[in-house]
């Protein structure tokens, strides 16, 4: 009895160390900035020193304005019609990438900068941390379920799991409201990039066939082409360095090149989507995976209403002025309450 359990034991470890490993790489850390046009990002000196160490991703693009709904839709395939940025709970029927890597037994966690503490639901704390920076909290498939939520952890965390040798196979790492440009400069995000993500490529623990995705949520002017800088680094990509990738990606491709590293299967949304859902070409070569050839890319600017869509703001934003948060919390969510208060009510009258 007792040999079988260890064979047993030794065969449920295999299975979870070969889980771990990807077609193309065993570890994704995605970092998204804020609000910056293509050619500012493409000309700001660190970041164009930054180039040369890696992919160049030249024809990326946002899915669509505001900030929320784009961090939404790489966490979900979609955005399901959010058209602003105010407080949203997407019902938890609802999938997302964790129920994908975590049938697969994969491990994950999202660092948040100025999170107060492991898997805090508010809208924001000291206006350093927002949530609509936080794609994994909107999603009550997440916030609500302990266990994941649990992995919604302060950005003080990467370090003390680097030490532990415990980098998840799945990062998003959202810097703060300064780090990320969006109350700063792009000098200012480029200088933190520089400072504190960089050094981390030196780091074996964090650089063991890792990909690092550095990008953009969306560009600082809604009329044009929702094109942002992207680039890609890390040990997984180290002999493509110095060199241009100029296939059409969106943030939905982030989804797409997950599941085909892993063989993941997909969310059957915008991540099955052939022209929006390209696979970084690096990884479809090695999975088989063959793109689209998109010659006149969508302009993904305006909203596409859904379920989740907030009827008193303006579908169609052509301005990027921040709100408040007094502003923005029109919720969703209570408003369906209500309907259901409605509802009972009319039923005993």
């Amino acid at each position: 009895m007792l040999f079988k359990s260890i064979v047993s034991l030794a065969l449920v470890a295999a299975a979870a160390a070969q889980a771990t490993k990807g077609k193309a790489f065993d570890h994704v850390f995605i970092v998204f900035l804020e609000n910056t046009n293509y050619q500012i990002a493409a000309t700001d000196p660190i970041l164009s020193s930054l180039t040369p160490q890696g992919v160049l991703l030249d024809n990326y693009s946002g899915v669509t304005h505001p900030s929320e709904p784009n961090y939404v839709a790489a966490a979900g395939g979609d955005y399901f019609g959010i058209s602003d940025d105010s407080l949203y709970y997407i019902p938890s029927n609802v999938t997302t990438i964790v129920d994908l890597l975590d049938k697969k037994g994969l491990t994950w966690k999202t660092y948040q900068e100025d999170l107060p503490h492991a898997c805090f639901t508010g809208f924001n704390s000291t206006n350093l941390y927002m949530r609509k920076h936080n794609p994994f909290i909107i999603y009550d498939s997440i916030a609500q379920n302990q266990t994941r939520c649990n992995n919604v952890v302060p950005a003080t965390q990467l370090a003390t799991d680097l030490a532990a040798g415990d980098l998840p196979n799945y990062s998003f790492y959202t810097p703060n409201m300064l780090n990320d440009a969006h109350d700063t400069t792009i000098a200012y995000a480029s200088k933190w990039l520089n400072n504190t993500i960089i050094p981390l490529l030196s780091n074996p623990a964090f650089n063991n066939n890792t990909l690092v995705v550095i990008t953009f949520d969306e560009t600082e002017d809604y009329p044009i082409a929702n094109r942002v800088w992207t680039l890609l680094l890390g040990d997984a990509v180290a002999a493509l360095k110095n060199t241009t990738d100029s296939t059409y990606y969106t943030h939905y491709s982030l989804l797409s090149t997950v599941e085909s590293n892993w063989d993941l299967g997909n969310l059957g949304r915008q991540d099955t989507n052939v022209t929006l859902s390209n696979v970084f070409d690096f990884v479809a070569k090695v999975t088989g995976y063959e793109n689209a050839n998109v010659t006149n890319p969508p302009f993904l600017n305006d909203t596409i209403p859904g379920f989740m869509t907030n009827h008193s703001t303006p579908l169609n934003t052509t301005s990027s002025t921040p709100k408040s948060a007094a502003d923005s919390i029109a919720v969703p969510k209570v408003m369906a309450a209500f309907a259901v208060l409605a509802g009972a009510f009319a039923a005993m009258i």
